[in-house]
């Protein structure tokens, strides 16, 4: 068993799980047992028998809220050990999502400094409670954005065990404001935008004769693997799908719309006409915006990924799409994005497209004007 943080060695006695689960105290008793006895709420919550038959049970879930509700040192540190609880669990019903949760529960408070004595630990290959922990770190780089030791330290610890959350940067960008913004109400789901809707909020581009002429001059191209990346925020909704295409010559940044991707041939388009789908022009972190959803909610039945590995299948996601290789930091990646055009689709419903609960689907062309790439999704019930 790992040994405790410095920070909740006082108030730790011992890991081992009372063996049978009783009912929880009113809401009133476990407030106070949150400020004045967290250890209590802590064994309540790792209770063999109150998971069953899943770990991610509305009893774990109230202790949770309360113990992170509680800000001080020894709640904080009562949340952490239930976190790391979750991550030993391992392979167990609901234990993903409680880490992910309780990651999550955490960083929503206004204040990092009682999880700061959790990084003075480094990270250890093979301890689950360093896969915790490395979800925390960067669920909080998302919140906050960080700098000081000991979060330094411990993220160069993750990536000596290349760990894949390493490769994000402890920086937020203002670019993953949408990101950031979406990610605070667990159970969001994207609502299918109708044309109307489209043309209120963003700016619309109309279809152009040489736009037309450019898609049906275009090649498709097959990458699997970048194909995959693409959707890989997507991959929990009911049908994804990325396409790549190259045109012959450079296309005039306004004959990039709906005529043009009508024309490419495009599976996830077909039966669509220039005047049917609703095109309009958008920006990178929109599109980014809209990746994370999906990766960090799951659409209608899937359970979504902690926010840290949500950041991460997005920017890899957007990486993929402007066809860029990971070794481009972060910041370049911000920067390459404002050099492409990006465009918006409300599509409706076709042979792709369920029309139902959260139709997706967005284009952008590259700073030379010769490449376009279509990522879409749809979801139903």
């Amino acid at each position: 068993m790992p040994e405790p943080t410095t920070a909740s060695a006082a108030t730790t006695t011992t890991d081992t799980a009372i063996s049978t689960a009783t009912a929880l105290p009113n809401d009133a008793s476990l407030r106070v047992y949150a400020a004045t006895d967290p250890e209590r709420l802590y064994h309540l919550a790792v209770e063999p028998a109150r998971g069953a038959p899943t770990w991610y049970a509305p009893d774990i879930l109230k202790l949770v809220e309360f113990l992170t509700g509680g800000h001080s040192q020894a709640a904080t540190d009562g949340a952490v050990r239930v976190g790391e609880h979750a991550a030993r669990l391992g392979e167990a019903a609901g234990a993903a999502a409680l880490m992910a949760h309780v990651a999550h529960e955490l960083v929503r408070r206004p204040s990092s400094a009682a999880l700061r004595p959790h990084f003075e630990r480094p990270p250890v290959a093979g301890d689950p409670t360093t896969e915790f922990r490395a979800c925390l770190l960067h669920e909080m780089a998302l919140r906050w954005g960080l700098r000081d030791e000991p979060y330094v330290t411990f993220q160069a610890g993750l990536r000596e065990l290349g760990h894949p959350l390493s490769w994000l940067p402890l920086a937020s960008f203002h670019f993953e404001n949408a990101m950031r913004q979406r990610s605070w109400t667990k159970g969001t789901m994207l609502s299918s935008l109708r044309p109307e809707q489209l043309y209120a909020a963003y700016p619309a581009i109309p279809p152009t004769d040489a736009g037309a002429e450019a898609g049906r001059a275009a090649r498709r191209e097959t990458d699997e693997r970048r194909a995959e990346t693409a959707v890989a925020p997507l991959a929990e909704l009911g049908r994804c799908a990325a396409e790549f295409f190259t045109l012959p010559e450079p296309v005039d940044a306004v004959d990039f719309n709906s005529a043009l991707l009508t024309s490419l041939g495009s599976p996830c388009l077909t039966g669509f006409t220039p005047d049917t789908l609703a095109v309009a022009h958008t920006t990178a972190d929109d599109v980014a915006g809209d990746l994370f959803v999906p990766a960090f909610d799951g659409g209608m039945w899937g359970d979504g990924r902690p926010r840290a590995y949500s950041r991460l299948v997005t920017w890899r996601a957007m990486y993929a799409l402007m066809d860029l290789d990971l070794s481009v930091e972060l910041g370049d990646a911000v920067r390459a994005a404002a050099e492409h055009r990006w465009l918006r689709l409300a599509p409706g419903r076709s042979d792709f497209f369920f029309g139902d609960l959260s139709d997706l689907a967005f284009a952008v062309l590259d700073p030379t004007r010769t490449r376009v790439a279509v990522v879409a999704a749809t979801d139903t019930d």
